[in-house]
C-alpha cells in the first residue's frame, strides 16, 4: 500500500468519524471533552487532507503550487 493510498483510507476514516461527532452534536450536544476531541478530529482531518495534495502532487511529478499551499494555512 503506498502512502497516497494510506492517506486516502485515513482520510475516509476521519469523515466517518466526524460525521458521527456531527450526528452527536446534533442530536444530544457535547460536553467540554467531547467539543475538545471534536476540534482535534476536525484539526487532524484537514491536516491529512493537505498532506494527501501534497502527496498526490509529488506522486504526479509536480511541485506543489506555493500559493495554493500558503492559502490553505
Amino acid at each position: 500500500m503506498s502512502y497516497t493510498e494510506v492517506l486516502e483510507r485515513k482520510s475516509e476514516i476521519l469523515k466517518k468519524t466526524v460525521e458521527t461527532w456531527i450526528l452527536k452534536e446534533n442530536r444530544d450536544g457535547l460536553n467540554r471533552q467531547e467539543a475538545h476531541i471534536y476540534r482535534n478530529m476536525l484539526k487532524e482531518l484537514h491536516q491529512n487532507e493537505q498532506e494527501l495534495g501534497t502527496a498526490r502532487d509529488e506522486e504526479a511529478g509536480r511541485q506543489p503550487d506555493i500559493t495554493a499551499v500558503e492559502s490553505r494555512n
